[in-house]
């Protein structure tokens, strides 16, 4: 009884920690996230000379962090045993967070003439999405080849706490997952490396990539 009392305490702790660690990032996050939006009113006020280089740094770390953080929630959530209500609060936050970036974002393309492609991911549990492992895998791989130049959005369709993945899901008509809305095109199911890069690389004019530029010459041949 003392080494099961032990064990259980040990892992109140462990959690508790985890859940103190998660809202520190959300707090830096959401103060990453101020501190964008007024560079943006400053660049949009004083000219975008020497500003855009340090506004995309900044946008892209943020991006990663958010992500990252995202991650660590949802496995957080899947093992915790007393403190899934907070979890899912952190996670609710976590993923407006998603969206206030994902608007954000334009700000950045009409500001900065960046080019960029933006995809949003709906995924779910592997009971109801045996793929979608392998589209995370495609898409990170991806993202990590294009840096800024590409921002994925991850959402779980079947998070039912938060009313706007439902209002994200009924715009773009989603019913199944994984599913890709690659630049406002809907991709269902598992959607290869080949057919993103054949949406996304039209997207580019002056930014040169390897990937883009092997997939014009397959498309080519």
């Amino acid at each position: 009884m003392i080494v099961f009392s032990l064990g259980l305490f040990l892992g109140l702790i462990v959690e508790n920690e985890r859940v103190q660690l998660i809202q520190e990032n959300d707090q830096q996050q959401k103060i990453d996230f101020n501190s964008l939006q007024l560079q943006y009113q400053f660049i949009d006020l004083f000219g975008e000379e020497k500003n855009c280089d340090a506004l995309e740094k900044t946008f892209e770390e943020s991006i990663k962090n958010l992500e990252s953080t995202r991650k660590k929630i949802e496995k957080y959530l899947e093992d915790a045993s007393s403190n899934k209500d907070e979890f899912a609060v952190l996670k609710r936050e976590y993923t407006l967070a998603q969206i206030q970036f994902w608007l954000l974002n334009k700000k950045t393309e009409d500001i900065c003439q960046i080019e960029q492609a933006t995809i949003l991911y709906f995924y779910a549990d592997n009971s109801q999405c045996s793929q979608c492992a392998n589209q995370e895998f495609v898409l990170t791989y991806l993202k990590n080849e294009m840096g800024v130049h590409l921002l994925n959005f991850a959402f779980d369709a079947q998070f039912e706490d938060e009313p706007l993945i439902d209002i994200l899901k009924n715009a773009y008509q989603v019913t199944q997952y994984p599913t890709l809305i690659i630049e406002g095109k809907k991709f269902e199911g598992l959607t290869s490396k080949e057919v993103i890069l054949q949406e996304i690389c039209s997207n580019y004019h002056e930014y040169n990539n390897e990937l883009c530029a092997e997939y014009q010459i397959i498309r080519i041949s």
